[in-house]
């Protein structure tokens, strides 16, 4: 089985493809919570910097925050 390309290393979401109990191999449901609740992916964050540990805020101005943070 092809396995679905994501790079979120959280196991405990229940939206993460590579959950062994996610049912859905694709990462739209991740996408569909995020929209709703005007978020940005946690896999964006950890692309920018891996240390996500002490992030709180994953809405669009706390993306923006947080690139102005690491992104040199």
């Amino acid at each position: 089985m092809k396995k679905h390309f994501c790079s979120c290393t959280d196991l405990e979401c229940p939206f993460n493809p590579n959950n062994p109990d996610c049912r859905h191999r694709n990462c739209d449901l991740c996408i569909q919570k995020c929209l709703k609740h005007k978020e940005i992916p946690s896999c964006f964050f950890k692309d920018i910097h891996s240390d996500t540990s002490l992030q709180t805020d994953y809405s669009y101005q706390g993306f923006c925050e947080y690139l102005n943070r690491y992104q040199k």
